[in-house]
């Protein structure tokens, strides 16, 4: 759904419980609110459920993604090489295995600077395309 009736906001950021949301119900839970996709979500192992309503950075998502895979058993192997991204040393310690999963798999890629952008938040748009691929690639 977009923001409202008339607005999508493509550009807009995504929030960890809008991700915790869409997870728990892309699993086939189907929590009632916010608070109960948290519980979910730290129940579960997918994300440690603290600052709910600050928007997510892309190595953030790709590791709730990464973590939520390795919980409903999807594939979690493949590893690809972060030096040629000229920002590779950007990518915190918690996110390097999950950073190197989701491009091994293509489920991220370089942005169109050719960077990882790994503290940069992810827009609605990038979410949805990384979400896209990670169904596509993952999930199957």
């Amino acid at each position: 759904n977009g923001n409202t009736a008339t607005t999508f906001n493509p550009e807009g950021t995504v929030t960890r419980q809008q991700l915790w949301m869409i997870l728990a119900r892309l699993s086939g839970y189907q929590p009632a609110d916010f608070a109960e996709a948290k519980v979910w979500a730290v129940d579960n192992g997918i994300s440690d459920g603290t600052i709910p309503g600050n928007a997510v950075s892309r190595q953030q998502l790709v590791t709730i993604l990464y973590r939520y895979a390795a919980r409903m058993g999807y594939k979690t192997t493949g590893a690809a090489d972060l030096t040629v991204f000229p920002d590779h040393a950007s990518v915190a310690a918690y996110a390097t295995d999950a950073m190197a999963w989701s491009v091994a798999n293509n489920i991220v890629g370089g942005t169109t600077q050719g960077t990882l952008n790994p503290t940069g938040t992810a827009t609605r748009a990038q979410f949805a395309v990384i979400l896209y691929r990670f169904c596509e690639n993952i999930v199957k």
